[in-house]
């Protein structure tokens, strides 16, 4: 038994590398935070290779797109297929999310701007590091936008199911005709924030939208709009969407490259917004993938990735 333990011990480090990649803890340094991620590099790498820092979409969605109800892996698939093709990449847990957590953090202190420095924190210490050629910023859903503030003329950003609208107009898309006679106030409220004015939530239907710990993010991430922002944008850009993603339509993909005409624009059919393609078009089918990490990511996408960094 004991020498058994030992050719494990010894066949450890041959074991790392069977799946053509190394995977390693790596800990930033932000402003009030550090910020836990996962460095993934091909196998036997030995630099001069691209890195793609991956940033997470919206809410307490951690480094590999798991979060509260859904477990997708997609952002730790996207890894290992970049590595099998020679591409390091650096996926994070936002602020207060999985391991990257603040001693005695409250709502009130979270502030959109939040996202766009600790990003930035995270590109300019690889910046520093020689073993990486390029370095290529690939934002998810909310992450785009944070993508796209911190993407320098040196670089290449892609944006993954960004939106092209504002937040508070996104809020009002998706609760047209949901919230009866509260809808005209509501939408007000959301004016308001919206050009930096404080408002109190006197509804309790309302508080889980309006509860005043919540108000400084809305507030700091409603005065931003992507396609003014994609504008500004001098890098490469590559911007991709599915035809089948429930949470942002393919007009936001298609509006973000009339507003930056030197984009590449990418619409996969059946994507749907955790990466996947979905033959079925039942929404319960496409929702029912958000918990099934067995599914392959769209390969038609992982391709058009790999090409755009690696050229």
């Amino acid at each position: 038994m004991k020498k058994l333990f030992l050719l494990l011990i010894i066949c450890m480090p041959f074991l790392t590398n069977a799946h053509g990649f190394d995977e390693s803890e790596l800990v930033i340094n932000a402003t009030g935070v550090q910020l836990s991620g996962t460095l993934t590099l091909p196998a036997h790498a030995h630099g001069n290779m691209p890195l793609v820092i991956i940033i997470a979409g919206s809410g307490p969605t951690d480094r590999d797109c798991n979060g509260q109800g859904f477990k997708s892996d997609a952002y730790k698939k996207m890894a290992a297929q970049f590595a099998l093709n020679g591409i390091a990449t650096f996926r994070y847990d936002k602020r207060g999310v999985g391991k990257s957590i603040v001693a005695n953090m409250k709502e009130e202190d979270l502030l959109f701007s939040q996202s766009i420095s600790d990003a930035q924190s995270v590109i300019a210490n690889f910046e520093k590091d020689t073993r990486f050629s390029k370095i290529i910023i690939a934002g998810h859903s909310e992450g785009s936008l944070v993508g796209m503030m911190c993407a320098q003329a040196n670089h290449k950003y892609i944006s993954i199911a960004g939106v092209s609208k504002q937040a508070h107009d996104l809020l009002k898309i998706q609760l047209k005709g949901k919230l009866g006679d509260l809808e005209k106030s509501t939408f007000l409220k959301l004016d308001s924030l919206a050009n930096g004015q404080d408002i109190a939530c006197d509804n309790p239907m309302l508080m889980s939208l309006f509860r005043p710990s919540v108000l400084p993010y809305l507030k700091s991430w409603f005065k931003i709009n992507p396609v003014d922002e994609i504008k500004k944008v001098k890098c490469p850009i590559l911007i991709i969407n599915g035809t089948k993603d429930l949470q942002v339509a393919e007009i936001n993909a298609q509006s973000l490259k009339e507003a930056n005409p030197k984009s590449t624009l990418l619409i996969v059919p059946d994507m749907n917004h955790c990466l996947t393609e979905i033959a079925s078009d039942k929404q319960e089918d496409n929702l029912a993938s958000y918990n099934k990490p067995e599914l392959a990511l769209s390969k038609k996408m992982i391709d058009s990735m790999i090409l755009f960094i690696i050229q």
